[in-house]
C-alpha cells in the first residue's frame, strides 16, 4: 500500500512538472502572438495603400507637365 502511494505522488508530482512546463510555454506563445500582432498593426498604419500611391502618381505627373511646359516656355 505504500508503494502505491509513493507511485502516485511521484507520478502527480511529474504531471505537476509537466503541466507547469506546458503553461509557461503557452504564456510566452501568447506573449510573443501580442507583441507580432502589435507589429502587424504598426505596418497596417503605416502602409502606403493603392490608392494614396494613385493619387501621388496624378499629383507627380500634374508637376511634371508643369515642369514640361516651364522647360518649353524658357527654350522659346
Amino acid at each position: 500500500m505504500i508503494e502505491a502511494e509513493v507511485i502516485k505522488w511521484v507520478v502527480m508530482a511529474g504531471l505537476g512538472g509537466l503541466v507547469w512546463f506546458l503553461k509557461r510555454t503557452i504564456d510566452n506563445n501568447d506573449t510573443e502572438v501580442k507583441s507580432l500582432k502589435h507589429e502587424v498593426q504598426l505596418i497596417k498604419e503605416q502602409y502606403l495603400h493603392k490608392n494614396d500611391f494613385k493619387d501621388f502618381k496624378v499629383e507627380l505627373r500634374g508637376m511634371f507637365e508643369e515642369l514640361r511646359m516651364d522647360i518649353r516656355s524658357i527654350q522659346k
